[in-house]
C-alpha cells in the first residue's frame, strides 16, 4: 500500500511541477497536427484520475461541473472550447484530488491491497488506479513535448 501511496504523489507532484513551470503563452497552445493542449493534458489527468480511483472508491465525482466536456475521453476538440478554467484554479482542483486520493486509500487499504481478478472475473480496483497513475505519467510526456515544441517553434 505504501508504494501506491508514494506513486500517487510523485506521479501528481510531477504533474503540478509541469503545470506551474509551463508557460504562460503555451498553456492554450498546440502546435497544427496535435489536439491538445498543455492545461488539457493537466485537466485530463483529473479527469483520469475521477474515474478509475476517486470515482470508483467514494461512489461519487468529484469534478466540477463541466470538466468531463472539457478534459474526458469523448471531449470536444479543444478548438472548440473557449472556456478554460485559470492554471491557478486547475492547480488548486490537482492538489486537493491527492488530498482526497491519499484520503480514500487509507479508508480503503484492504480492498487495494488485493491485486487480480474479483470473484466475477473482473480486474480488481487496484488495476484500474494504477492504469490511472500510468496515463497521468504518460500525459506529462505530452506537457513536457509541447512545451519543448513551443520553444522551437519561436
Amino acid at each position: 500500500m505504501l508504494h501506491l501511496i508514494e506513486l500517487a504523489k510523485q506521479v501528481r507532484d510531477s504533474t503540478i511541477r509541469l503545470l506551474e513551470m509551463a508557460p504562460a503563452e503555451v498553456l492554450h497552445w498546440a502546435p497544427q497536427g496535435t489536439s491538445n493542449h498543455v492545461m488539457w493534458h493537466a485537466g485530463h489527468a483529473l479527469w483520469v484520475q475521477d474515474c478509475l480511483c476517486v470515482e470508483p472508491l467514494s461512489g461519487v465525482s468529484d469534478l466540477p461541473t463541466g470538466w468531463s466536456d472539457k478534459f474526458g475521453m469523448d471531449c470536444r476538440p479543444v478548438s472548440e472550447t473557449r472556456d478554460w478554467p485559470e492554471r491557478s484554479e486547475l492547480l488548486r482542483h490537482l492538489h486537493a484530488q491527492l488530498d482526497r486520493i491519499l484520503t480514500l486509500f487509507d479508508e480503503h487499504s484492504e480492498r487495494l491491497a488485493k491485486i487480480g481478478p474479483n470473484q466475477d472475473g473482473d480486474w480488481d480496483l487496484t488495476r484500474g488506479v494504477i492504469h490511472g497513475l500510468h496515463d497521468e505519467a504518460r500525459h506529462q510526456g505530452e506537457m513536457h513535448l509541447l512545451m519543448k515544441l513551443s520553444r522551437t517553434s519561436n
